[in-house]
């Protein structure tokens, strides 16, 4: 969801005048508690985290901006509920993008909906139909796959012009870029949950229409995103070495009789060629 700031926050009496670190505070506070359904409630000890410091906290309570309360130990939102939505109008939306999200995602990683397991053909119950070359998932005799025609111009010219149209996220996730960006990410980070950033990837931007391009750079800095947040570190491609374990295997040496010769540092050289490549 949305934390509301008001177009003329920049000129308003209360606010033009606060120091940067106040107006940080103000936001990464009021963004948190918009996120947490707090309902403008910023306890005391969460102050650090939003990096806040005293002199921050005094100048919005001067300001009229925050309200200290006593009881709870926190800090209060001015009209919070005059600008932000409600804490039921959230959840209601909420829970409708996680249903959308949930549902892209079935068709999308292959999961089963409603409890079917994939088409049928009418004749049997919940059993995948079989290829048109298949029975059994064993190869016909005297079948073969049927072999695609290739397309002709302008059928291609219309593909690629097909790049920039808008299009909604769940056609997205079915595209052929979103496939090829997922691989590179799995790649890249292999320790992320691909499907559960999905998830609440297409939850966040299911009523949106963008071009294919702008999809996957945005796709692809959301995972980025979510890695670091998570701790997740990129993975580093392996650089062949003359004593690596590659470059040893390839020449039949182990580390004992590992030396960094003539040999070793071609073949280093070579492997690295053929990485690079791909």
């Amino acid at each position: 969801m949305w934390f509301k700031v008001d177009d003329s926050f920049y000129s308003n009496p209360k606010t033009a005048m606060l120091s940067d670190g106040a107006t940080a505070l103000w936001l990464r506070s009021g963004s948190w508690s918009a996120q947490q359904l707090t309902g403008g409630f910023v306890p005391a000890r969460m102050v650090p985290m939003f990096r806040g410091s005293d002199d921050s906290v005094r100048e919005l309570c001067d300001a009229g901006l925050w309200a200290y309360d006593e009881q709870k130990d926190g800090y209060q939102f001015h009209d919070w509920s005059d600008y932000q939505p409600d804490g039921e109008e959230v959840d209601a939306l909420r829970k409708k993008r996680s249903e959308a999200g949930k549902r892209g995602a079935n068709r999308r990683w292959g999961k089963p909906e409603n409890g079917k397991n994939g088409k049928t053909d009418g004749k049997c119950h919940s059993k995948p139909m079989a290829n048109a070359w298949q029975t059994d998932g064993k190869s016909m005799a005297n079948s073969c796959p049927v072999p695609v025609p290739v397309p002709e111009k302008k059928e291609k010219e219309e593909y690629s012009s097909s790049f920039s149209k808008e299009t909604g996220v769940k056609d997205f996730g079915d595209s052929r870029e979103c496939g090829e960006t997922d691989r590179a990410l799995a790649v890249e980070y292999p320790n992320l949950d691909l499907e559960s950033a999905w998830l609440a990837f297409a939850g966040r931007h299911q009523d949106e229409t963008r071009a294919i391009g702008d999809w996957t750079r945005l796709w692809k800095g959301w995972c980025q995103r979510r890695a670091n947040m998570s701790g997740i570190p990129p993975s580093k491609p392996h650089r062949h070495t003359w004593q690596c374990e590659h470059v040893l295997q390839a020449l039949g040496r182990d580390k004992e009789t590992a030396t960094p010769d003539q040999r070793a540092c071609q073949m280093a050289k070579r492997l690295n060629k053929e990485e690079n490549a791909k």
